[in-house]
């Protein structure tokens, strides 16, 4: 494992106090998912053909 520095363990100390309070508001998760929906939506399809010298 690698080891933290001091300002990562302060971090990672505040995390698991439970200090982090999200800031997002209902827009913006509304925003964020239309985001990762368009992300994730297969709108094509290719076929690839590598020799396998490629590979």
């Amino acid at each position: 494992m690698t080891k933290l520095t001091p300002e990562e363990k302060d971090i990672l100390e505040s995390y698991n106090n439970d200090e982090w309070v999200s800031v997002a508001t209902p827009a913006r998760m509304a925003e964020l998912k239309s985001y990762a929906k368009e992300t994730l939506t297969q709108d094509k399809k290719i076929t690839l053909l590598l020799s396998s010298l490629d590979l």
